[in-house]
């Protein structure tokens, strides 16, 4: 009986040590292989750096980081690595944006011929804004029509002129083959929206009107008809120097406006790139 007892339990403990030593030799080899992949991890992000894929780099050390946090000394590695990848990526980024901001300058160089600035010494700066050459000297105020403008910040306006027949607008129109698009409504304040002597004039700014200019632009050609909506309607055939007018107008608006984007943009990376070279710095002094 003692005997077979003993026996039992040595079977028992036997099995125990086992599969504590199956146990850990199964930890030991996960450990190892996590070890190896977090490493391979690293050196794609390593090598994906060199050749300046910078996206596939940042990608692969977020992997790493998320999947392998217990691999502290590849992570330390990893981290090490992290800010030199961001500051390539980031001077990547500026080279990219020089170049769009090279072009654009071309661009707003190229239509800025077409226009003259206007200024009134009266009223200053404040109120300067290009219109293309052949309305520098506007007569709107005594014909029917419409006028492209744009302010140096890069806002469109159009404002609109009725002579032919009152109507009381407060929006416009352009219809044609591809469809009609319309302006915002401004309602009659005696300002923005005014009428005196039997001239009716509306001031339309940006949102209000840059889908009238982006319409020609995107229907260069075909008849356009130019509607007054008010208390009842008043259409007429656009005229070709109208016509460009809106169109070119916002063309050099919208140049206008994305050189300022790009100029803010790189700011903001020329700052994200001292961020970068001050982590490597911090990061170089920790590992010494």
């Amino acid at each position: 009986m003692f005997n077979a007892a003993n026996k039992s339990i040595s079977i028992i403990t036997s099995s125990i040590i086992t599969a504590g030593l199956l146990l850990s030799s199964s930890c030991s080899g996960s450990s190892g292989n996590d070890r190896q992949q977090a490493e391979a991890l690293l050196q794609e992000a390593d090598s994906a750096a060199t050749v300046r894929n910078f996206d596939l780099a940042i990608e692969l050390l977020d992997t790493l980081k998320s999947r392998y946090p217990a691999q502290i000394e590849v992570q330390r590695q990893a981290m090490a690595l992290r800010p030199k990848v961001e500051e390539g990526a980031t001077i990547h980024s500026i080279e990219q944006n020089d170049s769009m901001s090279a072009y654009i300058d071309y661009r707003i160089d190229s239509i800025m011929s077409h226009f003259q600035r206007v200024h009134n010494p009266s009223l200053g700066e404040d109120y300067d804004y290009y219109v293309i050459k052949e309305y520098a000297k506007s007569n709107l105020f005594s014909r029917t029509g419409v006028e492209g403008r744009v302010e140096p910040d890069g806002q469109y306006k159009v404002i609109s002129s009725l002579t032919a027949s009152p109507v009381k607008h407060t929006s416009i129109a352009l219809s044609g083959a591809a469809g009609e698009v319309a302006s915002a409504s401004i309602s009659y304040d005696g300002e923005r929206n005014y009428r005196t002597n039997g001239t009716e004039m509306i001031t339309l700014l940006g949102a209000e009107c840059d889908t009238l200019g982006q319409w020609l632009n995107d229907n260069p050609s075909g008849p356009v008809k130019l509607i007054f909506r008010g208390d009842r309607t008043y259409s007429t055939p656009i005229s070709a120097t109208d016509r460009r007018s809106l169109a070119e107008s916002w063309k050099l608006a919208s140049f206008i406006k994305e050189k300022r984007t790009l100029a803010l943009r790189r700011d903001f990376l020329e700052r994200k790139l001292a961020l970068s070279r001050d982590q490597m710095a911090r990061t170089a002094t920790d590992n010494k």
